[in-house]
């Protein structure tokens, strides 16, 4: 029999107001979200997590990348002989401040210790530089988009207009869509996973992939639980960039 894979888990959020006792930092459902989606890749690759790391700010201008308990856990798996164990790595960096995430993205590089990101599987080095490469251009536009919505906003505050200029609210609506095409992009391969589980002839119903997405601990883009709805949305927008023709 093959040995466990020994690993630690390291996982981040960022919230309002600092939790004061341990039931409040297990109440925090970001961190359930990413503790499920752990556990989950421990019990599917063998693995076993000696350790859990959870970890919060309240500053939003520090990447996780930089804090504290990330170089913990780093060392503890480095003593360890283990991998380092993250929910979801390009939604770490996705949340990342847009001055930040080069610099994130530069630690994650510089790891010693092997990376994972348990919502793929996969680990951060056999990504390669063009996948690491496109989730640092997909938080840079979630980055830039964020960033202008809080300014239209705050331009419509000082002006009481009602509603913004139309070439804002257009190039809103093309990042949102490219964010949602990417974000569909990553999602595919455990979409097709569904799908192959399927018998012949039968489609995936919203219903039965938002189930799915939700016990693998999978949240959405605003880091809420699947509905039927949404996870409608995710199917044909899969179904669409399935149906682009590749360039070459």
């Amino acid at each position: 029999m093959n040995e466990a894979r020994l690993l630690v888990a390291y996982s981040f959020v960022y919230v309002r107001r600092q939790p004061n006792s341990p039931a409040e930092v297990n109440a925090n459902s970001a961190l359930r979200r990413q503790l499920t989606t752990q556990r989950k890749f421990e019990k599917a690759s063998n693995g076993r997590i000696l350790k859990v790391i959870p970890d919060w700010s309240t500053s939003r201008t520090t990447p996780f990348s930089s804090r504290e308990n990330f170089r913990n856990a780093v060392e503890v798996a480095r003593s360890a002989g283990a991998d380092l164990l993250l929910a979801d790595i390009a939604e770490l960096i996705e949340r990342t401040t847009l001055n930040q995430i080069a610099r994130c993205v530069d630690a994650l590089n510089a790891l010693d210790v092997e990376l994972w990101d348990a919502t793929l599987a996969r680990t951060w080095r056999a990504m390669g530089l063009d996948e690491r490469g496109s989730f640092v251009k997909s938080a840079m536009e979630i980055s830039k988009s964020r960033s202008e919505a809080v300014r239209a906003g705050i331009q419509l505050s000082r002006t009481k207009k009602a509603a913004p200029p139309n070439l804002n609210y257009k190039h809103g609506n093309h990042a949102n869509r490219r964010n949602a095409d990417k974000r569909a992009s990553r999602l595919l391969p455990f979409v097709l996973g569904e799908m192959a589980k399927l018998t012949t002839g039968e489609k995936l119903s919203p219903s039965a992939l938002a189930a799915a997405l939700n016990a693998a601990g999978v949240s959405t883009a605003r880091g809420g639980q699947w509905t039927h709805n949404t996870a409608k949305d995710l199917i044909a927008r899969i179904g669409k960039l399935r149906a682009k023709p590749t360039s070459t």
